[in-house]
Formats: C-alpha cells, sequence, structure tokens
C-alpha cells in the first residue's frame, strides 16, 4: 500500500513529525540515508553537549532521562533517540538517501537511491545543518596546511600540541574553541569578523534557557537589551580582548541573519586568561601562511573553519520554488498547505533551542495533514 506520508530524515525533527503523525492513527515510513537514526549527531565531536537544557530537549511521551545531568552529551542524547523510535514505533528505513522529490498525480514522487517512492505528503527534515561550508579563500589551493571544518572533527584532543586558527566566533566557534583550550592546543587564534554575543548556560546557579522561553512574547528592540545586559552582566567589556559589543542584538541579528547567540562553555574564561586570542578576519593564504585583514600573519599548523552550515536542499527540492536566497524553505513553505502535501520542519533557528520547537513544529504539520484529503496518488 502507499503511504500517505514519508518523511524525510531521522533527526529529532522527523522523529517528532512521525511520533505527532501516529498519534493521528497516522503511520509515516522514514527514509534516512544513514545506518541508524540521529546520524548527524553520531558524526560530531565527541565533547558536544546540548546548550539547552534537558527537561526542555525532549521530545513528547519520553522524557530525557534524569541520569543525562542538566546538558545532555552527544552518546546520551543518541542513545535517547534510539529509546524514542522504539518508544513511539516508529518505522525508520536506514541506508535511503533521498535525491529528488517531483509531484506526481495525486502526491509527490521521492528519487532515492532505493528506488522510488511515492506518498500523498512528504516531510522534509534533514536538518539546516547538513552540509558544512568552507570558504574559497584566495590561495587555498596551494596552501600548505590542513583545513578541515569542525563538522570533520571527531575530538578536539587529536588537535593537542598544534598551532590551531579557528574561524569563526559562532555558536560552534565558540563552544569548539573551549575545547581546544581544554585539550591542550599549543596555540589557538579565533579568527573573527563579526563579533558574537555569548551568554552563559546560568547566572547564579539558574538556567538561562528556560527565561528565554520566557521572553517570546516581549517586543525584540526588549529582548535584545535583556539579553545585552545578561552578557554584560556575565562578562564585563570584552572590547579589549577583541570582541567589541555586537552592533546587533541577537535577536534582531538571529531575524535577519539565521545566526544565534553563543552559549559560553568556559571560552570566555580561556580568553580572558589570555589561553586564547582573537585576531582579524582572513584576506589570504599564501603558501604556510595566514595574511589577515589586518595585514598581521600566521603560521598556524591547521585552520579549523567554525563557518557555519547549508540546509543542501538545492537538488532535493530546489526545483520547487520553496527555497529562499540562503536555500532554506521560505517562511511560509509548509505552514499551510495541505493542499500541495510538501512540508519541512526545523529549518529555523530560535534563540530560546530548536529542539524545543520540533515538537510545536510537528502538531502543526500533523494537524494539517491529519485534516486534509487523504486520496493516494496512483501507482
Amino acid at each position: 500500500m502507499t503511504p500517505t506520508v514519508i518523511i524525510i530524515g531521522a533527526g529529532p525533527a522527523g522523529l517528532a513529525a512521525a511520533a505527532a503523525l501516529r498519534r493521528r492513527r497516522i503511520n509515516p515510513i522514514i527514509l534516512e540515508q544513514g545506518e541508524a537514526v540521529g546520524t548527524s549527531w553520531r558524526h560530531r565531536h565527541q565533547d558536544l553537549r546540548l546548550n539547552t537544557i534537558r527537561w526542555l530537549s525532549d521530545l513528547p511521551g519520553l522524557p530525557i532521562p534524569g541520569r543525562a545531568g542538566r546538558w545532555v552529551a552527544r552518546d546520551d542524547y543518541i542513545d535517547y533517540l534510539e529509546r524514542f523510535t522504539r518508544h513511539a514505533r516508529l518505522h525508520v528505513r536506514c541506508g535511503v538517501r533521498a535525491r529528488r522529490i517531483d509531484p506526481v498525480a495525486g502526491g509527490w514522487q521521492i528519487t532515492t537511491n532505493d528506488g522510488h517512492y511515492r506518498s500523498r505528503h512528504v516531510v522534509v527534515a534533514t536538518g539546516h545543518d547538513r552540509v558544512p561550508k568552507l570558504p574559497d579563500w584566495p590561495g587555498r589551493a596551494g596552501f600548505q596546511r590542513p583545513i578541515q571544518h569542525v563538522a570533520a572533527l571527531r575530538r578536539a584532543a587529536d588537535l593537542a600540541g598544534a598551532r590551531v586558527l579557528l574561524v569563526g566566533a559562532g555558536n560552534s566557534g565558540v563552544e569548539i574553541a573551549g575545547h581546544l583550550v581544554d585539550a591542550g592546543v599549543r596555540r589557538l587564534w579565533m579568527s573573527v569578523r563579526t563579533s558574537p554575543t555569548i551568554l552563559p548556560r546560568h547566572l547564579y546557579g539558574l538556567p538561562l534557557h528556560p527565561l528565554t522561553l520566557a521572553l517570546r512574547l516581549l517586543p525584540e528592540p526588549i529582548r535584545d537589551r535583556l539579553a545585552r545586559a545578561a552578557a554584560h552582566h556575565a562578562f564585563g567589556d570584552l572590547r579589549a580582548h577583541g570582541l567589541p559589543t555586537p552592533r546587533q542584538g541577537p535577536y534582531e541579528r538571529m531575524r535577519t541573519t539565521g545566526v544565534t547567540i553563543a552559549i559560553d562553555q568556559g571560552f570566555v574564561g580561556h580568553l580572558t586568561a589570555g589561553r586564547l586570542r582573537v585576531v582579524a578576519d582572513i584576506d589570504r593564504l599564501d603558501g604556510p601562511e595566514v595574511v589577515l585583514r589586518d595585514g598581521g600573519r600566521l603560521r598556524p599548523d591547521t585552520v579549523l573553519a567554525a563557518t557555519g552550515y547549508d540546509p543542501g536542499l538545492a537538488d532535493l527540492v530546489g526545483h520547487l520554488d520553496v527555497l529562499d536566497h540562503d536555500g532554506r524553505p521560505h517562511r511560509d513553505a509548509g505552514k499551510h498547505r495541505p493542499a500541495t502535501g510538501l512540508w519541512f520542519i526545523g529549518y529555523r533557528p530560535a534563540i530560546e533551542g530548536s529542539l524545543r520547537r520540533f515538537p510545536v513544529e510537528a502538531r502543526r504539520i500533523a494537524r494539517a495533514i491529519g485534516n486534509a484529503p487523504q486520496a493516494c496518488p496512483r501507482p
């Protein structure tokens, strides 16, 4: 029988969508290109911990166990996703890579490495950080040192004793910088183009994550002022260390650029203690040297790029006119589209954390699919 719904991606967003549909007695099939659920989480570095608090990061119907601690480690979260899949009785087909989605009579056809699949509805949940972005700096072809994206780094300890140039001060850059210092790199430079807003995980022992949820209904300028005040109270003025106050507030920046805040996990302490140094943006690569915009030159042993990700949706749905100029689904794509049956979940960052939003988006999509005509496409 042709399934009513196919979900592409078995990360937390796809699992949340599948569970929401199951509660409406709709049994979707999940296509996952990896060998198990949570593939992208399995490929991240072993020091990773959630920046969102445990009890606001789980999926509906199964809490993350308390033994995982306040800030859940990567392996504990992967174990949780596996248990959630069993708990919700979700049907996942692993090793199936979706390559293209096309409209057909009565629904959609998904071209995969395992042949063609058809369904009335398709939920795309492949993640907003599917493809690492690596800048094509001038001189890169002749650069005599290794360059890798942070997505390829498995352990910070692998760079112990090395002189590392870390490029990018977003959330992943700030996070990995602290881990690199803790792992014992010989020297660490951080190349920064735009100063980030850095917030602590907690103030006076109280986690800030629940507070960000409470602030959602306030006007953006007020939220920006409160976030800046919290950052200044926690860390003071970091201009002397190369990080001036950002021109944009964190909520405005997220709305206009999609870049969210950075969460401190020891980075600021290492910065103010002189264990890492902020330097200018890269101008070009020159043999064994990196030339900075201010004329400075560095000789790192390796360049580590924390330069963001692309959702990688162009081949899959780029021909359907549903993506914006950044390659992400239009903000209205998938919101009220029961007539077309193409949905997206998990592509908009949120300062309060994406994991908290997945169940909300999943319920909305499941409700719309449940209320839509259920005619299946012709074979």
